[in-house]
Order: C-alpha cells, then sequence, then structure tokens
C-alpha cells in the first residue's frame, strides 16, 4: 500500500511542482514591482473570496467527497454532483444580487468599491463551480489533468498581471485581481470540457442517485459553521494586522505567505491524493489502518524536513522578495506550522470523516479558532507580523490534536504521537528563535539539530522513501535502456 500512495504522490506532484517553480520564479518580479500596500489590497481581495468560497459551498463539496465512492455509475455520479453543486450555486446567485444591490445604494461601505466587488462576485461563482471540477477530477484520480489544470492557471495569472501592471491603465491591485479572476475562468471551462460527460446537463435526470438531498444536507450542514470557523481562523491573522496595523504590514505578511506556499507542491499533492484515497479504502477495507499509519509517516518526514529547510533558510528566501519585504524573514517560522499541521491532520481525521461525524469538525474549528483570536489579540499589538505568525502557528497545532484526539475515539489509529510531538517542540523552538534572530551560526547547529531528530524518530520511514526512490529511477533507467 506504501507503494501505491508513493507512485500516485510523485505522479501528482510532478505537476504541481510545475506550477510551484513559475510561481517562485516571477512571485520575486511582481513583489519587486508592487508595492506592499497593493499586495496588501489583493491579499484582502482573494481572502473575502476564499472566505465566501468556503461559507457558500456549505459543506456539500466534502458531501460529494464522502458519498462519490458509494455511486457506481456515471450517470449516478452526475446525480449526486449536480445536487451538490445546486444549493451553493443558488446561494451563491441571490447573494451577489443582494450585496451589490445594498453596495449601489450604498447602504454598505465597502473599501474594495463597487467595481473591485462586482468582479469579487464574479470571480467567486467561479471559485465555486471550479471547485466542484476539481473535485471530480481528484476522485477519478485524473492527476495529470489536475496537474496540467495548476500550470495553466498559475501561468495565465502571471503572464496577464505582468502584462497588465506593464500597462499601466490600472491599478497594480487591480491588475492582480483580473489576472486572478481570469486564470480561473480559463481553468474552469477546460475542466467542465474535459469532463464533458459527467457535466451534461441534459443528462441530469438520466441517473438515479440513492443519496436523498436531505442526507446530504445532513452531512454538509455542520461545515457550514466548521468552515465559518475555519475561515475565522485561517484569516484573523490578516484582519487582525489590517485592524491594527495597515495593508502595507498585510502585504509584508502575505508576501511571506507566498515563501510559504512552496509546500504547494507537498501540501496541494497530499491532500488531492489522500481524501479520495483513503475514503475509498475503507470503503474496501474497514480494518486495514496499516494505510492511514504509513501515510501520516511518510507525510510527516517530507513535510516536518521542507518546513525545517525553510527556516534554515528564511533570510535567503526574503532577499528574493526585494528590500521592501525583507521582514519576511522574520515571519516565515512560525507561518510553516500552518501547511505542516494541516496537511499531516489529514491523515489522523479519517476518523471523524468515516463515522459521518461533521458535527464534531465544529468542535476543533472552535478550540483552533480561539486559540488564534486571543494569540492575536495578545501579540499581534505587541510584535505585529511576528505575533500574527506566532499565534498562526501555534493554533494549528492545535488545531492538529483536536482533530487527531477526537477521531481517534471514533476509528483509532496508532499514528505514534509522542515522537510527532517531540519532533513539535524541537521545531518549535527552532522557530521563535529565527522568529527574532538574523541568521547565524546557531541557526546552522539548529538545523542540523533538528533533522537529526527527525531522523532518529522516523528512520524506519525514511530508509523506505529512500528505497523507493532508489527503486523508482532504476526502473525509469532499465526502462530506457
Amino acid at each position: 500500500m506504501k507503494n501505491n500512495f508513493l507512485k500516485h504522490f510523485f505522479i501528482i506532484g510532478s505537476g504541481t511542482f510545475i506550477s510551484m517553480f513559475i510561481g517562485f520564479l516571477t512571485t520575486p518580479i511582481i513583489t519587486r514591482i508592487v508595492s506592499p500596500v497593493d499586495y496588501g489590497q489583493y491579499s484582502i481581495f482573494t481572502m473575502y473570496s476564499n472566505i465566501a468560497l468556503m461559507v457558500l459551498c456549505i459543506g456539500l463539496d466534502q458531501a460529494l467527497v464522502r458519498y462519490f465512492y458509494e455511486t457506481k455509475m456515471e450517470s449516478s455520479q452526475r446525480a449526486l454532483m449536480y445536487k451538490c453543486l445546486k444549493i451553493p450555486m443558488i446561494g451563491t446567485v441571490i447573494v451577489t444580487i443582494i450585496v451589490l444591490a445594498l453596495a449601489k445604494l450604498g447602504v454598505f461601505i465597502f473599501e474594495l468599491g463597487f467595481s473591485v466587488l462586482s468582479l469579487l462576485c464574479v470571480y467567486t461563482l467561479v471559485q465555486i463551480i471550479y471547485r466542484f471540477s476539481q473535485l471530480l477530477i481528484r476522485l477519478q484520480y485524473k492527476s495529470k489533468l489536475y496537474s496540467l489544470l495548476g500550470i495553466i492557471q498559475k501561468s495565465v495569472y502571471v503572464i496577464l498581471a505582468l502584462g497588465l501592471i506593464h500597462v499601466g491603465v490600472i491599478s497594480d491591485s487591480l491588475s492582480l485581481e483580473i489576472a486572478t479572476a481570469v486564470g480561473a475562468v480559463v481553468c474552469l471551462f477546460i475542466s467542465i470540457w474535459a469532463e464533458h460527460k459527467l457535466w451534461n446537463p441534459l443528462k441530469i435526470q438520466s441517473g438515479d442517485c440513492s443519496v436523498t438531498q436531505r442526507e446530504l444536507i445532513q452531512y454538509a450542514y455542520p461545515y457550514v459553521f466548521t468552515m465559518g470557523l475555519t475561515t475565522l481562523f485561517q484569516y484573523i491573522d490578516k484582519i487582525s494586522l489590517n485592524y491594527y496595523c495597515s495593508y502595507e504590514q498585510v502585504g509584508i505578511y502575505a508576501s511571506t505567505m507566498t515563501l510559504v506556499n512552496i509546500f504547494a507542491i507537498i501540501q496541494n499533492t497530499f491532500n488531492t491524493l489522500w481524501a479520495p484515497m483513503a475514503v475509498e479504502h475503507y470503503t474496501k477495507d474497514k480494518t486495514d489502518v496499516f494505510f492511514y499509519q504509513s501515510g501520516n509517516q511518510i507525510i510527516t518526514v517530507i513535510m516536518f524536513f521542507v518546513g525545517l529547510s525553510l527556516i534554515f533558510l528564511k533570510d535567503i528566501f526574503a532577499t528574493l522578495l526585494g528590500e521592501k519585504y525583507r521582514d519576511a524573514a522574520y515571519i516565515l517560522p512560525f507561518l510553516i506550522f500552518n501547511p505542516i499541521m494541516y496537511t499531516i491532520s489529514e491523515t489522523t481525521v479519517n476518523g471523524l470523516v468515516f463515522m459521518k461525524k461533521s458535527k464534531m469538525q465544529v468542535v476543533v474549528s472552535i478550540g483552533a479558532c480561539m486559540t488564534n483570536v486571543i494569540g492575536n489579540i495578545i501579540l499581534v499589538p505587541k510584535f505585529g507580523c511576528q505575533g500574527a505568525a506566532i499565534s498562526t502557528g501555534l493554533s494549528y497545532i492545535v488545531f492538529f490534536t483536536l482533530r487527531t484526539v477526537l477521531s481517534n475515539k471514533y476509528y483509532y489509529v496508532d499514528f505514534k504521537l509522542k515522537r510527532f510531538y517531540l519532533l513539535t517542540i524541537v521545531a518549535v523552538l527552532y522557530a521563535f528563535y529565527n522568529t527574532f534572530v538574523k541568521f547565524n551560526t546557531r541557526s546552522i547547529v539548529g538545523y542540523f539539530v533538528c533533522v537529526t531528530v527527525l531522523i532518529l524518530l522516523y528512520k524506519d520511514t525514511i530508509l523506505f522513501i529512500l528505497k523507493y526512490i532508489q527503486d523508482m529511477v532504476l526502473n525509469i533507467v532499465n526502462n530506457h535502456k
């Protein structure tokens, strides 16, 4: 099972790598020509869109993942998809009409302005449809198509953003916003065309989906609260910075997240692969927990190694953003716990997913959200961006803990948490030191200490990964002879 998992992981990861690499090359260019204020405004735009996406989907995207493999026929899967998409679509159209009408009448004061708000509404609608189209691709393990869409979206964004900024007819922030929206629209059309059989509206009635609308809503509605709290949890740092500080601070903070997004090659690949694979495995064999243990150990090693390396090289990466963003080096260390803890928790939350305990996800979100809110209130006024990063990092550790503990109550898997938390403590100490200190000899020593601890704790998993990579390379070489 480990072999199968790693095979899919590396296949899907190749496209994500290309997409990430494009972003890695172009982000320094964009941050050097775009001011922190404009980048902060763009960050607020994407934040609003992501919030709307999470809330308006009302958890029905999660319901699609949960019930997809219980519907074997293509026609039934089509019916299930339309059942899940219907309510978010209707809700988005209604909310868009109300918001734009109120904004036009001047009832609300929107800092984005009416034109940007209109773009935001359109972009959100596109995002929702695209969200479901991506899920269909993921659930069918069409890794090449999924990876290609990521590359196309990133390429369209970069080319159009740089072009619009160069022309200079509109503001830099609006240029970035338009480029983001157009990239999503292009990929939406491609994904629907590629999966036109499942998207054929003329055949909606041809499938008989045994899962009722009521059953889908019952599973999904707790996610309304979960997603709302999770959204607050994920964005309270930017909200706090915008309240206590300025767009400039938000821009610097957001630019740091682009460095953290180096994790995209791992986090997005794993999250894309894991959810459908775990659910499918559970439907076939409910007693085999080795698969979940293996996935947990592999992704723990990979995420911590990359995360620790990012902290070690923080000053180098921050330099790429330009002088205006030099403070990013002190923000990055604790932000790495966002992708680390979230990704690893995807392997430990299975019990809540399998047993349909979606209500317990609310408890997880409340705990993590309250931790982040309190942390930001205490730390942001005193430490600014660094305080926001520390609060976010620690709250994601709480997020992982709650997910794991609650999940194991319903479907127990021995994840060997003692060694995991020992490694986490070591990583937190290293991150804390690097949050307030420039690169020095102690940073080098600390990094090698952390890596040594990782190797000693997970030597069996590391040896397996290395052996698999070796075998894969030998296979490639032999096939070309």
